[in-house]
Parts: C-alpha cells; sequence; structure tokens
C-alpha cells in the first residue's frame, strides 16, 4: 500500500491535470488543447493504475499490457477527433 504522502502527492497531481484538461475545454484553438487534453488524461490513468492500484510493484507484464492499453486509447480517440473535420467536411 502506497504511504499517505504519495496517495495525496498523485491527487494533488490529478488536479492540477483536472484543471488542464478543463482548461483545454474551454478553449477552442485548435489541436494542441485536445492533445494536451488527452495526455492529461493517459496520465491521470496511469497514476491511478500505478499509485491506487499498486501497478507499480507488480509484474513488468501487466505494467506493459496497461500502458499499450491506454495509449491506444488515446491515440485512437485523438486521431478520430483530428480526422473528424476532414471526413465531415462537403
Amino acid at each position: 500500500m502506497p504511504s499517505r504522502t504519495t496517495l495525496l502527492r498523485a491527487w494533488g497531481l490529478m488536479m492540477g491535470l483536472t484543471a488542464l484538461s478543463i482548461w483545454a475545454a474551454v478553449s477552442d484553438e485548435g489541436p494542441a488543447p485536445a492533445t494536451a487534453a488527452m495526455a492529461a488524461g493517459l496520465f491521470k490513468g496511469l497514476l491511478i493504475l500505478w499509485v491506487y492500484l499498486n501497478l507499480g510493484r507488480g509484474n513488468p507484464g501487466w505494467k506493459a499490457v496497461f500502458i499499450v492499453f491506454l495509449a491506444t486509447i488515446a491515440v485512437l480517440v485523438l486521431g478520430i477527433f483530428l480526422l473528424g473535420p476532414l471526413v465531415a467536411k462537403p
């Protein structure tokens, strides 16, 4: 089990990443905010796995599977977001 300090640091970092995601959601300036929001979400997912679900002490195989899984989802969602306007043009 992670220490209380580690849990609080992870929580504070996730709060900061949430603020970054909110900023990205309200700014409509192209793909940069969407990329920042997706990176923040990916990092928050990794923090939850590593700290709160204690995957940091797990098997390296499980770590690799979860990293690839989260990265694949992030790339797919960001790719669909970025390609959407190109496909939707009449």
